[in-house]
């Protein structure tokens, strides 16, 4: 149990050093783009000073040229940068993903050892049937009293969410049939 919070607590601080990259490198690029609108107004602004004196417009020109051809080297290496840090953005984003998805999974296999409100006390690990999908579990609470049995034994679908995931289609389409008591028991003998 003591692992499993340490990996958890692992987890939550390599999400949380990867938002901290993803807002850097977010700002970063707002930087740059902010950098490159100034700069292309400047030439704008010099470049239509400059026409205006007729007595050194080819020379102007010419130097014009020249620093609109530097600066879309420097257009064309500020575009790669920022390509580079947007596949940086969505390799972050991927990890995080990847580990919330892996969390969530750590969290479904552990649930019956686990302690929470929503799992009673009395249910066995041993009672509890993985079947991963579409549902997680199916818990049998059931007891060797016959009587008991049938007064207070019953059998639960659950499924296991972590943080803000919901329900599949499918699986709020089985939980509503179940509510509604859609469930029957079937035997079916091959020879």
């Amino acid at each position: 149990m003591v692992e499993m919070i340490i990996e958890v607590k692992m987890l939550l601080i390599f999400l949380a050093t990867t938002l901290i990259t993803i807002i850097y490198l977010l700002r970063l690029m707002e930087k740059r783009d902010a950098e490159f609108a100034d700069t292309v107004t400047d030439i704008r602004e010099t470049n239509d000073a400059l026409l205006l004196d007729k007595t050194y417009h080819r020379q102007i020109q010419a130097e014009s040229a020249n620093q609109i051809q530097i600066l879309n080297v420097e257009i064309k290496q500020l575009k790669d940068e920022r390509d580079v840090h947007q596949a940086e953005i969505q390799k972050q984003k991927g990890r995080a993903q990847s580990a919330h998805t892996s969390k969530g999974q750590i969290l479904e296999k552990w649930t019956p050892f686990l302690n929470t409100p929503d799992i009673e006390a009395h249910w066995r690990v041993e009672d509890w049937t993985f079947l991963g999908q579409p549902i997680d579990y199916v818990v049998f609470d059931w007891h060797n009293d016959k009587q008991k049995n049938d007064a207070e034994g019953k059998v639960i679908l659950l499924d296991v969410k972590a943080a803000k995931s919901q329900l599949t289609t499918k699986q709020r389409r089985i939980r509503d049939l179940v509510k509604n008591g859609s469930v029957e028991w079937r035997e079916i003998r091959l020879d």
